[in-house]
């Protein structure tokens, strides 16, 4: 019996731990690459999936090249709004992890106190 409980107590408070780590590590690594943050800094102002009105029609004129180049500009900016607004969300949904994570292994650390806390004023309350 002593020989399980110490065994538990270190899977408890060695292995435990350490595994949850792992799996906020793993959650953490996929939100970054589901929401392709990293790409988009990269890729901040370029144009939204390459798409260029100077590539569609051809500047005829000294006119057309200077409304190309405005449409151009307009069309990296709404880009690069739309791709800070993925990175926001995604950033958040990292931040919401990481709370998460660290509230299950503040409560996993815990959860052996809280439960002879539960145990003891049962105790009580039947004698």
């Amino acid at each position: 019996m002593g020989m399980i409980l110490i065994d538990y107590i270190y899977w408890h408070y060695a292995v435990a731990p350490s595994r949850i780590l792992g799996l906020l590590y793993n959650y953490l690594v996929g939100t970054w690459h589901r929401f392709l943050i990293g790409t988009h800094f990269k890729t901040l102002l370029s144009p939204w999936h390459r798409a260029r009105p100077s590539d569609v029609s051809g500047a005829r004129t000294f006119g057309d090249k200077i409304g190309n180049v405005i449409v151009d500009f307009y069309i990296r900016i709404i880009a690069a709004v739309i791709r800070l607004i993925i990175i926001l969300i995604g950033l958040t949904a990292e931040l919401i992890l990481m709370i998460a994570f660290v509230a299950l292994l503040v409560v996993w650390l815990l959860w052996p106190a809280i439960f002879i806390f539960w145990v003891s004023k049962g105790l009580v309350l039947v004698q």
